[in-house]
């Protein structure tokens, strides 16, 4: 057994240096280029050891340090370049758009796992292109989004009943995955979603865990080895194959069922919510391959919008337990506009800009997707004096933007008012043209995203008091620390949350039962 394995060790290796050696040598035989500067590599593996399995976005932070806003990495051969300032993916992703769209090819997520049919990596073409127009059609300006304001204030309500409840701070992740997969379900497919335990729900928190895992790029030998894809599951080495298998499954498993669902709700004549995306596109979409768009891009919605504004709204309760100034600044506003006889509502928006700044800062302080999803350029360009090649990675360092100095006035301290112009200051740049993408490839759930947690914000500065917890006369400080690999959160914390009044728990009630009686 030990022969074979020693065998297969070889034969493997033997099949990676010819690939290497291929592609590296190919290129180091070429005339010199002006790529960007970056750190010096290794033969034939180059600059894999420059690719950190964790917090990846501060290993680039730390490359910008050295070698500036572009770095060239090559990695096993495969041309990357990292992004590490505003202007350089603006002039990039942006204004070049054309040749900065597609997403590079990644056989474990999106060929071994199937996502390459999803849009956050689908490459650049027709299928994208029809798939995009769908989502805008549905939320892609503030007047189609408005149209499902009901709808989220709605699951936000019932966000703070959960809450009121169940205050340990152990469940209120819990409580906002459950309000987030609860106002996405109903946009994508007019479902409701259940108080406890609903399939749904945990079916996306389980996909989406596994996209976040295994679209990090260098995380895999066989993005860059694509030949090791068609290993045996079997063989030692091979665990990528089961876990891509898995994927697989979850991942459809997700798009199928709640399709089948609103096919159920059509043959029992009940009808499914006639607002949301799948209703909204079902009767033209009427073909095999069109359906099968409509199944992604509804399972797109789905997964993508459950799982990010989750950490965008955990974030928020942090920012709150370690900011109580800001807390009270918030209160203060939403009492002044919206007053003790009902909760806020997305019309309140224009009335409420401190809860508007306050989005805006926590969408900055904590990143949800902090290195983006990598672009691909397929034309050869150039940018301040540098030759970008054709067919190189693109990855844009969102978190470092965010906390640029350069941009943003003390960018570690959670500070709102940094977006209200005041005594001759202008606002600081506006977060949200950073942390949702570039070009042609930014998220098309921003404004739903943005929305949700607006709501959210206001909702909570009217009803809770969110503070640090106090256990045996000490106080517990809470810190900001991302877990996850592509979608971060903040890592649990302790907190005190307690309604701000008896008369604000009342009314949360009140609005949860009128809700149902409207239903």
């Amino acid at each position: 057994m030990a022969r074979f394995f020693c065998v297969l060790d070889v034969s493997v290796l033997s099949v990676c240096l010819y690939y290497f050696t291929r592609k590296v040598l190919k290129r180091a035989v070429s005339p010199s280029r002006p790529y960007p500067p970056g750190p010096r590599g290794w033969p034939l593996i180059g600059n894999l050891f420059d690719m950190p399995r964790t917090n990846i976005w501060e290993a680039f932070t730390h490359l910008r340090e050295r070698y500036g806003d572009i770095v060239y990495l090559n990695v096993l051969g495969q041309p990357m370049i990292i992004l590490n300032s505003l202007q350089a993916a603006q002039d990039l992703l942006d204004r070049h758009s054309a040749i900065y769209s597609d997403r590079p090819r990644m056989p474990m997520a999106g060929e071994l796992c199937g996502y390459v049919d999803t849009l956050p990596i689908m490459r650049y073409g027709a299928c994208f292109r029809t798939t995009r127009k769908l989502m805008h059609q549905f939320m892609g300006s503030r007047a189609t989004v408005e149209k499902h304001a009901a709808a989220k204030e709605q699951e936000v309500a019932q966000l703070l009943l959960r809450i009121l409840k169940d205050p340990r701070p152990e469940s209120l992740r819990e409580h906002i995955r459950k309000a987030a997969g609860g106002i996405i379900l109903r946009l994508a497919y007019g479902y409701r979603t259940r108080e406890e335990g609903d399939p749904f729900v945990q079916q996306a928190d389980m996909v989406l865990t596994q996209f976040s895992q295994t679209i990090v790029p260098g995380v895999f030998l066989v993005d860059v080895v694509p030949l090791l894809r068609y290993l045996p599951g079997w063989l030692p080495g091979a665990g990528f194959k089961r876990l891509a298998r898995s994927c697989y499954d979850e991942l459809h498993k997700m798009m199928d069922e709640p399709m089948e669902w609103v096919k159920q709700q059509q043959q029992q004549s009940k009808g499914a919510d006639g607002q949301s995306f799948v209703a909204m596109h079902r009767n033209a979409m009427i073909s095999p391959e069109d359906q099968y768009t409509l199944k992604m891009a509804a399972g797109a919605l789905y997964g993508g919008g459950s799982d990010t504004t989750v950490s965008s709204i955990y974030a928020l309760f942090l920012a709150l337990v370690l900011n109580p100034d800001v807390q009270a600044k918030a209160q203060a506003e939403v009492d002044r506009v919206v007053g003790p006889d009902r909760l806020p509502a997305l019309a309140d928006r224009e009335a409420l800009p401190y809860i508007g700044a306050l989005v805006k800062e926590v969408l900055r302080w904590n990143p949800v997707v902090p290195t983006g999803i990598p672009h691909r350029l397929t034309e050869d360009d150039t940018y301040a004096g540098c030759v970008l090649p054709k067919g190189a990675v693109v990855v844009s360092n969102i978190h470092c933007m965010l906390r640029d100095e350069n941009i943003y006035h003390e960018p570690a301290r959670f500070n709102p008012d940094r977006f209200l112009p005041a005594n001759g200051r202008p606002a600081e740049q506006d977060p949200l043209a950073i942390c949702f993408g570039f070009g042609r490839r930014i998220c098309p759930g921003r404004l739903v995203a943005e929305t949700s947690i607006f709501l959210t914000c206001a909702a909570v500065a009217a009803v809770l008091d969110v503070s640090k917890t106090v256990v045996d006369g000490a106080v517990v400080e809470p810190v900001l620390e991302s877990i996850g690999a592509a979608i971060t959160h903040p890592k649990e914390f302790c907190c005190t949350i307690k309604p701000r009044s008896d008369t604000a728990a009342t009314l949360v009630r009140a609005t949860v039962e009128l809700n149902k009686l409207s239903v």
